[in-house]
């Protein structure tokens, strides 16, 4: 089973497709003329969102979704031959277009979700070349992956994101302010550094600058959602994790899978949903790594007790070790760190919630009990 490649590489194909309006047959001329502005080399534009609504009412009743793609696309072929490979990559975007979503809260957060029909393991417009019976299975597939509630779920979960980042610039606009030192000193600086103020100053100049960079993005309609429909039934890593994206030259959109929905997180229901979104949000747009997953310990830390802990868990499993700690430098680059920063200053956390995130197994190796735990509120430094 391949890995995923960057959504870029199917973008790219949708803008070939697009073509001029008079390879659309006359009755679809409002929708051919506004496809070049709605398919663009960066993504999809919101301020032509109504042009999936018009292609799905057009679908409306029809017997044979296929003939309606080819027909609009001048794709059905006749007495001379089959239809070009351009012909289906135009029948073949409306059909991606036609399971396209838009969806804008409060007339700020601006979101796209692209869900494909579920029995299809390549997007639509791959199946350009070939063969014109599987073509029409393509055009005429209709479940699709995302179901209604879940759709919902994700524009929720965006939409709590960008509630979260807010929230968090906030904290970071601020830094002085003793609570808004308090969180981030929990998050990214271990305890007892020597110079805390200029740990603050440095940081936070990092954090105004990307949160700045996810909350423009969520506004201007930037993000797609999506799933790679040839890791589906494959039972790949990829299709049971949560989620995920790609940094380098590539179109601002996240892979949500089947993980995503699950409760084997630190986090569970629309909280961890929303705890996703961030934490890929920070890969896309600020270029964080994993040094470290919730599940494993988030707790900053580089010559405690904790940390002395931490080595010696990491020596027993150096590969993948059930335990961290992380430094300063580490926590600023780390993706769970920032999502749970996010959530933390949205007040979406609790005690608990805090110290199962920092590094729960860390504090089972001291042999406090979970009252013991909070009572001493380490993890608020």
């Amino acid at each position: 089973m391949a890995d995923p490649s960057p959504y870029l590489t199917i973008h790219k194909k949708l803008v070939a497709a697009v073509q001029s309006p008079d390879k659309y047959a006359s009755d679809w001329k409002p929708v051919a003329e506004a496809l070049p502005r709605l398919v663009r080399d960066d993504g999809f534009n919101y301020l032509q969102a109504t042009i999936p609504d018009a292609i799905r009412r057009r679908l409306v009743g029809a017997k044979s979704l296929a003939k309606v793609f080819r027909a609009a696309a001048k794709a059905s072929g006749g007495l001379l031959g089959k239809p070009s490979n351009n012909a289906r990559s135009r029948a073949l975007l409306l059909k991606t277009l036609a399971h396209l979503y838009y969806s804008e809260v409060a007339g700020a957060q601006k979101l796209w979700v692209l869900s494909t029909p579920s029995a299809l393991t390549s997007h639509p417009i791959e199946f350009a070349d070939e063969s014109d019976a599987l073509v029409d299975q393509v055009l005429n597939a209709t479940t699709e992956i995302y179901s209604e509630e879940q759709k919902l779920r994700i524009e929720g979960a965006v939409t709590t994101a960008l509630r979260w980042v807010e929230r968090a610039m906030i904290v970071a606009g601020d830094p002085t302010r003793p609570e808004h030192k308090a969180l981030l000193r929990r998050w990214f600086i271990p305890a007892g550094h020597a110079d805390v103020d200029g740990a603050v100053a440095t940081l936070t100049a990092s954090l105004r600058r990307g949160l700045l960079k996810i909350a423009i993005g969520l506004k201007i309609g930037d993000l797609i959602v999506l799933d790679d429909p040839a890791q589906r039934g494959s039972g790949s890593s990829w299709e049971q994790s949560e989620a995920y994206t790609f940094t380098n030259h590539d179109i601002h959109a996240i892979w949500v899978e089947p993980g995503f929905w699950g409760n084997g997180n630190t986090l569970t229901g629309a909280t961890n949903w929303a705890r996703i979104i961030v934490h890929e949000l920070t890969h896309n747009y600020c270029q964080t790594a994993d040094h470290s997953y919730s599940w494993q310990g988030l707790l900053p830390r580089e010559s405690d007790v904790f940390r002395r802990v931490n080595n010696a868990r990491v020596a027993l499993q150096p590969g993948f070790a059930p335990v961290r700690t992380l430094t300063m430098a580490q926590c600023l680059a780390n993706a769970d760190s920032w999502a749970f920063f996010c959530a933390d200053a949205a007040g979406a956390l609790g005690e608990r919630d805090r110290i199962a995130a920092l590094g729960s197994k860390l504090y089972d190796d001291t042999g406090w009990t979970a009252t013991q735990k909070v009572e001493r509120k380490l993890v608020r430094q």
